[in-house]
């Protein structure tokens, strides 16, 4: 009789223990950007190109995407809090020299997303502006102002210059050349 009463016991204390609430399994909250080129122009002229993102972020810069193809989307990710994100675009040559920088300044409204007490805290975001210096890229659209864990929508278009205009060179970008 008491291994069955243990036994009830500790069938309901496992009912207990689950909950009904589904956390969500992908968590990664990221804008999604894709490189057009300019009018009459095509991305194959970046081919010998490549790119690395570095982020402004609270304790200093950090390196989030390191000699990506230009031809690819790419995803990065949104700071939970800040108002701002701050991103560095740094455009190299075959042998890895940085030959131009623009910044990417993205605006937005952080909200808070609560699924239940036993799922983790996430932030989606309402992107309010989008704004770039033009050294190698000429403009920053966006196409979905709404970013959350929906990593299969576009969130921002880069335009890049004409490759007519801007000529891939092979001397390293020197420091007090940036922005």
């Amino acid at each position: 009789m008491r291994k069955v009463v243990f036994a009830l016991f500790a069938f309901a204390g496992l009912l207990l223990g689950c909950t009904s609430v589904d956390c969500s399994m992908n968590n990664s909250v990221a804008g999604v950007y894709a490189f057009l080129p300019a009018r009459n122009d095509s991305l194959g002229n970046w081919n010998d190109s490549s790119l690395t993102v570095v982020v402004k972020g609270i304790e200093g810069e950090d390196t989030i995407m390191n000699k990506n193809a230009i031809s690819s989307n790419f995803s990065l990710p949104v700071s939970y809090t800040q108002d701002v994100d701050e991103f560095r675009f740094l455009l190299q040559d075959t042998s890895y020299n940085t030959v131009a920088v623009d910044t990417i300044r993205i605006r937005k409204n952080n909200e808070p997303i609560f699924e239940g007490v036993d799922c983790a805290l996430r932030y989606h975001h309402k992107v309010l502006s989008a704004t770039t210096t033009k050294h190698f890229l000429d403009t920053i659209e966006v196409n979905n102002d709404y970013i959350s864990n929906d990593l299969t929508k576009v969130h921002f278009s880069l335009y890049l210059q004409p490759s007519k205009r801007f000529a891939v060179s092979k001397r390293p970008l020197v420091s007090s050349e940036k922005d």
